[in-house]
């Protein structure tokens, strides 16, 4: 990576003017620096620096990758003394013609030599193919489609719950990819495997069949394009997909010249995978919060964009320091306040959250939801967020949805200062 930003700096001083941007190299050094002196992680509760390479995932190292490769390729191609034929690269892949196999060899072993840190692996055609990416080469030059060894030719399932248009787009999307690598000579044969694999997942013959020679007439008799009239859509909403219901209602309000994208809410990815730790409870932001009387059955449901256990200190410091109006006359805590004038003790270390959402006006749903299902006592009822009428018959099972859990607060109990 350094190597990387080497060459970046190099080649910003040698063309300047080379970047929209008014920032010098040596700050953009300083920045690329920066990024790459300060990648962490975590594994297993403990987070790590990285010392060397890059963030997995940040486009800064895809794109330091790409120069880094690119630079040690051109570097080999241009010292080596038995040039290649030709050689193509995209991303971490490259494909070259060499004279014969102790040729390759020879190439492969040189730009293996020139740095350390950055090595190659090669792969020589069996029986005369040659795989690259999607594409499989044969030795009259001709080429198909290339799948791996692994490859299970299970894609969409045409009775999954999903838009008509994305199991479309699989047939539509197998059909072009053949169109556009095989070769005249393995193109029928392609086609019939298209057509053989969307049938093992399920679809129809007849729409196989029709959406096939839809697409082959588009590629082969392709129409002037014309410029698209602007949008009529005055708004655009986003929903989850029904397989019933879906249709009917991107109908309806499109006459209303509303646009609708359908999305999935849930997949088997992230329903089995979770890729990131997820914070301590505490830490908790966009929440909806509930913390109890230690000394009667009252508690008070609240919200916060902030970590739950921030927001929780100020409710036990306004309790404290008996801080519980600001100046114009509005309360900073109905839990403090509750304490104050009951002499009861808020249990601010028993709070519990009731629901999460990086959404603001699910949040404000999921609090009207909580406070008019569980009738927290000590709730102010003209503070309540305000929404809809049309969600009031939900609320009661947007409640029922809650799975509360321990917010985690741990504050050391101390007495309130006096009142003045």
């Amino acid at each position: 990576m350094r190597a990387a930003v080497d060459s970046t700096i190099r080649r910003l001083e040698e063309t300047p003017g080379i970047l929209p941007t008014p920032l010098t190299p040596s700050t953009i050094r300083s920045l690329l620096d920066f990024c790459l002196d300060n990648a962490y992680f975590e594994f297993n509760g403990n987070f790590y620096a990285q010392r060397t390479g890059g963030a997995m995932g940040s486009p800064l190292t895809v794109m330091l990758a790409e120069i880094r490769v690119t630079e040690q390729e051109q570097q080999a191609l241009k010292s080596f003394s038995d040039p290649l034929g030709s050689w193509n690269h995209f991303v971490d892949d490259a494909i070259g013609a060499a004279r014969d196999y102790d040729h390759a060899e020879s190439f492969f072993s040189y730009i293996n030599s020139l740095a350390p840190d950055l090595k190659y692996t090669i792969e020589h055609p069996k029986d005369g193919l040659l795989p690259y990416l999607d594409v499989l080469l044969h030795p009259d030059l001709s080429t198909s489609v290339y799948r791996k060894p692994t490859h299970t030719n299970l894609y969409l399932k045409y009775n999954s719950s999903t838009p008509a248009s994305t199991r479309r787009s699989v047939i539509q999307s197998l059909t072009r990819r053949a169109y556009n690598i095989c070769s005249p000579q393995h193109l029928e044969e392609e086609l019939d495997t298209v057509y053989n694999i969307c049938l093992c997942n399920g679809f129809p013959p007849y729409e196989i069949s029709t959406m096939m020679s839809t697409v082959r007439d588009r590629l082969l008799h392709p129409k002037p394009s014309k410029s698209r009239p602007p949008s009529s859509f005055v708004h655009r909403v986003v929903l989850p997909y029904h397989p019933d219901l879906s249709s009917r209602l991107k109908r309806t309000l499109n006459r209303y010249n509303i646009d609708v994208t359908f999305s999935s809410s849930s997949t088997l990815r992230n329903i089995l995978t979770q890729t990131k730790s997820s914070p301590p409870s505490d830490s908790t932001p966009n929440s909806i919060y509930s913390i109890p009387c230690r000394d009667c059955p009252s508690f008070y449901v609240g919200q916060t964009k902030r970590p739950v256990k921030t927001r929780i200190k100020e409710h036990e410091s306004n309790f404290y320091n008996n801080s519980l109006y600001n100046t114009d006359g509005k309360m900073k805590s109905a839990p403090a306040i509750h304490a104050r004038e009951s002499g009861h003790t808020m249990d601010w270390n028993s709070t519990s959250i009731l629901s999460s959402s990086s959404s603001c006006l699910s949040l404000n749903l999921l609090e009207q939801a909580a406070i008019h299902t569980l009738q927290p006592a000590i709730n102010r009822t003209d503070k309540v967020p305000t929404v809809n009428l049309q969600w009031t018959h939900l609320l009661p099972r947007i409640a029922n949805s809650f799975k509360p859990r321990p917010a985690g607060i741990s504050i050391k109990p101390r007495s309130p200062k006096p009142v003045s």
